[in-house]
């Protein structure tokens, strides 16, 4: 049997984080599988569907609602992850998705405007990541999350955003609206507009590596 392996599952439709994915592969000290399903379709991930550690889904330039027959396939995986009691990270478009499928609700926050650049978000104390912290996170979106799903804490917010971070009372699930796995090159790639993102990558970076870490 194939070795366990955290699944991590780039929706992107323009530029995949390959740097992102990287930076997860040298820190986690198993194997780590990437897979781009909506640039290049489903076999890799119905591959290797079986035998997952954990799963992490990240950012996309689609929305929860466009109705991709690829996002139906992701939305199997993590309903049967939510019954195996197998660790998931929701960043940005995993994250609303995330909402979406466990019965929160997700829409557009500023009108549909899309906002991009950083801001500083408050972590409350979890066991997941230690006592409650804020610090700087990189941000590209216009949708997130207006409802939180039943039986999810809301664990992160910022000026900007009421529900920033949320977490399952009773599965380990986690998500978070701001990129947390960013690195210059997302930065680069999207035009944010961030002088200086070193402080948003070192708080976001500790977060994600404690998730990662709590699969060994």
């Amino acid at each position: 049997m194939p070795e366990k392996h955290l699944m991590v599952i780039d929706p992107a439709v323009l530029k995949p984080a390959i740097e992102s994915y990287n930076r997860i592969a040298s820190t986690a000290p198993y194997p780590v599988t990437y897979h781009l399903p909506a640039l290049y379709g489903l076999t890799s991930l119905n591959q290797m569907k079986n035998n997952i550690h954990g799963i992490i889904v990240m950012g996309s330039a689609a929305s929860v609602h466009d109705g991709h027959a690829w996002q139906d396939t992701i939305t199997d995986i993590l309903l049967d992850a939510f019954k195996k009691d197998i660790p998931v990270m929701g960043l940005c478009y995993g994250f609303q998705l995330l909402a979406h499928v466990y019965g929160g609700k997700v829409g557009p926050l500023w009108s549909g405007e899309k906002k991009q650049g950083m801001r500083t978000v408050r972590v409350i104390e979890h066991s997941l990541w230690g006592p409650a912290q804020s610090g700087p996170l990189v941000y590209s979106h216009q949708d997130g999350i207006i409802k939180c799903p039943p039986d999810f804490d809301i664990t992160a917010k910022s000026d900007q955003v009421a529900i920033e971070g949320i977490a399952s009372k009773l599965k380990p699930v986690w998500g978070f609206q701001p990129h947390i796995e960013a690195t210059q090159a997302f930065v680069d790639d999207h035009e944010l507009p961030v002088p200086d993102p070193k402080k948003a990558f070192d708080f976001g970076h500790q977060i994600l590596d404690r998730f990662i870490m709590s699969l060994v």
